[in-house]
């Protein structure tokens, strides 16, 4: 497959010129590892199934811009890249491949192609196989500079000189997005509402002892 297809194109001049570009980079992946945190629950421990399919469907849409689709002839039913000469030869049977044809097909009706089509399923395999395997390093470099980030709050938060008051307040404001992440996956133990009630009962006892 063509890799280099309507790839970025990046004009570096100098060194200092990288060294801009590459800042410019990182911001960028950290706004969107950021925007990740905000909008997925659980994110990066966790990726609910709706979310990681409406990433996988931005990232197939770069990967099929780097990766155009391709012909290939058909010859005593096995499928090989077809030469220029095939695709003019309007005798010739054709089939295009390309990440949106790979995609098409249910799991059903895949599966179902290893035995009526066994040459046409190896070939829809080999681009499904790639771009899942692209996806999924995509999403592993989203998941990977999210930790970065919460590991940098975390880093901040050690380093602070907090009273135990205000580290009881910290630690409560934690679980309490815990809390909201696990309800958001299905967790039947965690309730936000009633975690938000037991808190405030919790921070009034606590700063009014004496009271009744």
């Amino acid at each position: 497959m063509n890799t280099q297809s309507n790839a970025v194109e990046v004009t570096i001049t100098s060194l200092k010129d990288l060294g801009y570009k590459q800042a410019v980079t990182g911001d960028t992946f950290r706004s969107q590892a950021q925007y990740a945190l905000e909008n997925i629950a659980g994110f990066p421990e966790s990726v609910p199934e709706e979310a990681k399919t409406q990433l996988y469907d931005g990232y197939r849409l770069r990967y099929n811009e780097k990766n155009p689709v391709e012909v290939y002839a058909v010859i005593d039913g096995n499928y090989v890249k077809a030469t220029a000469e095939m695709e003019a030869n309007k005798k010739v049977e054709k089939i295009k491949v390309g990440v949106d044809y790979a995609f098409s097909f249910s799991q059903q009706q895949f599966g179902q192609l290893k035995n009526e089509q066994p040459q046409l399923h190896a070939l829809i395999k080999a681009w499904r196989d790639k771009v899942n395997k692209y996806c999924g390093n995509r999403l592993n470099d989203l998941k990977r500079q999210a930790r970065n980030i919460l590991n940098e709050g975390k880093q901040r938060e050690r380093s602070a000189t907090l009273s135990f008051g205000e580290r009881i307040l910290a630690v409560l404001e934690d679980l309490q997005v815990k809390c909201k992440n696990a309800q958001a996956r299905g967790d039947e133990t965690a309730n936000e509402a009633t975690f938000k009630q037991a808190k405030i009962a919790f921070m009034t006892k606590w700063n009014h002892p004496t009271a009744k």
